[in-house]
This record gives C-alpha cells, sequence and structure tokens, in this order.
C-alpha cells in the first residue's frame, strides 16, 4: 500500500499531534510507501522555520528522534491519500508536487487509485469530512468513520520501576485534574514546568500518579506520555467519556471529587508504597499503550481499516 500523506504547510501550526503522530506510525509501519507532502521538516529534526521550543507541549515525545527521509518521493501509484489534518487548506492552497500542479481535491482524488481520506484530530465532535478516522467520536460509527486517537513513539517508553517513587502526582499535573480551574487553548502553555524533555519525563517516572482529565477533547498526548513513564494514570470523570472516543477501552481508575481521588490515593499506595493493586493497574496499562497506543498500533489499525476497503 501507498499512502500520499497531506500535512499543514503553515509554518506556525507544525506540532498538530494527531497530524505527526500518525506519520510517525505509518512511516514506521510503511517506510518509503508513505510520502508526506509537503514534505514535514520538523519530523526530520529540521526546526528552521518551526522552533521547537514554540511548538504545541514544546515538540516533546513526537519530535524526540527524526524519521528517515523517503528516498523515492514519485507520487505515481498512489493507493489513498490521506489528509492529515482535516480543513488544512480551506480549498485553496495550490502546490506542486514533481511536476504537478494541484488544487488539492479534485485531482488528489484522481491520483488515489482508492480514494482520498481524512485524519480527523479535532477537539469537537462535529464530522465535517468523510471518509475519515476521527479521534472525538462521540456515537458509534456510521459508514466511513472509524474510530482513532492520538499515540506515543515505542522508543519513549520507559521501563516499570516501582522503587523509585518520590512524590505523589506530578508536577505537570493539569489543573482541572485535582479540580482546579480548567485551562486551555494557549493560556495553557503558562502551564509548562520543564524546558527539558528528560526532566519532564524524570519527574513523572518519580510519580506514584499521573493525574489527566479531558481538555479541548478527550484525548491528550499527556495520557500516554504518563503511561509511558510508568506512572499510574489516574483520568478524572472518565467513566462519562463517550466510549467510541479516544482513548478507547483505556484501563484506569476514574474518579470525580476529591474525596474519591484522595481515597484511590490511600487504597492505591500504603506506607509509601505501591499495593498489588496498584502494580496490577500499572501494568495493564502498559500493556494497553503497547497494543494500542503508540504511534505504530494506530497506523497499523488504520491500515488495516484502508485494506478493507480494498476488498
Amino acid at each position: 500500500m501507498r499512502i500520499l500523506y497531506i500535512t499543514s504547510e503553515d509554518p506556525k501550526a507544525q506540532g498538530d499531534y494527531q497530524e505527526v503522530s500518525m506519520l510517525h506510525g505509518l512511516r514506521e509501519v510503511l517506510g518509503d510507501n508513505c510520502i508526506d507532502f509537503p514534505r514535514k521538516k520538523i519530523m526530520y529534526g529540521d526546526f528552521s522555520e518551526s522552533p521547537k521550543n514554540e511548538l504545541h507541549g514544546r515538540g516533546f515525545s513526537l519530535l524526540t528522534e527524526p524519521i528517515e527521509d523517503v528516498e523515492n518521493r514519485d507520487i505515481e501509484d498512489i493507493d489513498f491519500v490521506l489528509y492529515g489534518i482535516t480543513d488544512p487548506y480551506g480549498g485553496k492552497v495550490r502546490s506542486s508536487v514533481g511536476s504537478y500542479v494541484l488544487n488539492y481535491d479534485p485531482i488528489l482524488g484522481r491520483l488515489a487509485k482508492h480514494g482520498v481520506w481524512y485524519l480527523d484530530g479535532h477537539d469537537h465532535s462535529n464530522i465535517t469530512k468523510i471518509p475519515c478516522f476521527k479521534r472525538e467520536m462521540y456515537k458509534e460509527s456510521r459508514s466511513h468513520i472509524f474510530p482513532t486517537g492520538f499515540g506515543i513513539p515505542e522508543h519513549r517508553i520507559m521501563p516499570l520501576d516501582f522503587d523509585n517513587k518520590t512524590q505523589m502526582i506530578q508536577k505537570t499535573a493539569p489543573p482541572y485534574s485535582h479540580f482546579g480551574p480548567q485551562i486551555l487553548g494557549r493560556a495553557a502553555r503558562q502551564l509548562y514546568v520543564f524546558t527539558e524533555e528528560e526532566d519532564y519525563y524524570d519527574d513523572m517516572h518519580r510519580s506514584f500518579f499521573g493525574l489527566t482529565c479531558m481538555k479541548g477533547g478527550w484525548d491528550s498526548l499527556r495520557h500516554y506520555e504518563i503511561l509511558a513513564s510508568g506512572a499510574c494514570l489516574l483520568f478524572r470523570d472518565y467513566d462519562k467519556k463517550p466510549k467510541p472516543c479516544s482513548p478507547q477501552e483505556l484501563p484506569c481508575f476514574s474518579y470525580s471529587s476529591m474525596a474519591e481521588l484522595e481515597e484511590l490515593f490511600n487504597r492505591l499506595v500504603v506506607d509509601g508504597k505501591p499495593t498489588q493493586e496498584y502494580i496490577e493497574m500499572v501494568c495493564a496499562q502498559r500493556e494497553w499503550l503497547w497494543t494500542v497506543g503508540t504511534t505504530k498500533a494506530r497506523a497499523i489499525k488504520l491500515i488495516e481499516v484502508l485494506n478493507e476497503q480494498l476488498h
């Protein structure tokens, strides 16, 4: 299978997690058979137009290691065109691929033997284009709408260590996760505590718990970073999340009040030591991460859906 992956051109908006994480996974699975256009510079370690410290989340986790470049960017014999971001161009941008000049949807539709698809990573549940892979999917799928979600690179997953815990929760826990204000959008950048990625992960790694919650949408790269660090993820109001919405079927403890959160702290950590219940949950979360929540796992699921369209 060959996929032409249409990326966002705006140098000031390069850090979309859904676009970047799926491109990372597809390149890992398909290699040169996933061609990014325009070439996603930040994925190759080129931050000349998009400084890493100005990206959403400072580029942590998804941009730790550059991906390998594609040797052959020939766009002949393309099976599917996949937009990394739904509505990235507003239907008006023109760009060149080799000898082609593309006004995206009409001509790309003819280039792709099996059609154009969209990766919808918007925080809202509205369906704007189909067929699509939808992250914030609130209702069971109808035809040509399939669930997906964020993923984290496998190399970012840390070994489990139950003896290194020195604090209850991570320093970067969102205020809303422990019943403070909900802070969204660019204002949330004030919550960036760490400038170095390794310090960020070390803080979570040393924490018994990683608190998380819904923000703009139910899915967040933070969930996967907590799991990758080896902290036990506690998710405010997870039991209220629509079932098809990512992260789907995640093993976790859900809580909705400070009393419930404190009860979990007291039950799962006794005399400064993790209980068996704590250890079993962390292991279940780690298994989920490897099988569902890596960039590779997300890409494999997307490819399975596309393969079904070939029959």
